[in-house]
Parts: C-alpha cells; sequence; structure tokens
C-alpha cells in the first residue's frame, strides 16, 4: 500500500514528465504536427487568431511552419471556428 507522501511525489514526477515532453524544442530530424485554433463572427477574424496561435505554437518548438491547412466551419450561433493544422519542421542551419 502507498503511504500518501509517495502518492502525491509520484503525481508530480509524472506531471513534470508530462511538461518535459510536450516543451522541448523541435529535434533535428523530427518534424511535429501543430494546430491552432481561432473563433469569430466572421472566417477572416477566425481565420487570424488561429494564425496567432498556430505562429506562436511554432515559435515556442523553435520550428519553421513547412505545410498547413485551413477548415472554417460555423460554430456558435453568428460565429465562425477556424482550425488550422501544420507541420513545423526544425529550422535549416
Amino acid at each position: 500500500m502507498f503511504r500518501p507522501t509517495q502518492l502525491i511525489a509520484g503525481a508530480a514526477i509524472g506531471v513534470m514528465a508530462a511538461i518535459l515532453t510536450f516543451a522541448l524544442p523541435v529535434q533535428a530530424g523530427t518534424c511535429a504536427s501543430v494546430a491552432g485554433k481561432g473563433r469569430a463572427a466572421d472566417p477572416a477574424t477566425a481565420t487570424t487568431r488561429a494564425q496567432i496561435e498556430l505562429t506562436q505554437k511554432a515559435a515556442r518548438l523553435g520550428g519553421k511552419i513547412t505545410q498547413r491547412s485551413n477548415d472554417c466551419k460555423k460554430g456558435p450561433p453568428g460565429g465562425f471556428v477556424c482550425k488550422i493544422t501544420a507541420v513545423v519542421c526544425p529550422r535549416s542551419s
């Protein structure tokens, strides 16, 4: 049976491992799939918001966007939801 302190320590280690897994920069020779979502009253604004989110995620990964696709759909009443998916690869030297 586990003691409460062991359980808390195990949970903390698991959380730290999950954070480190997603916070690492793009490794040489590997590409990562990234998505950005934007919501607004019109498709142009929703696409812009999704693009901003996608660019921020690519910058955090330390890579550049190589391929992208855009998908806008009617969302909540009177609004649109746009999702941009892209492939982020390491910057070439």
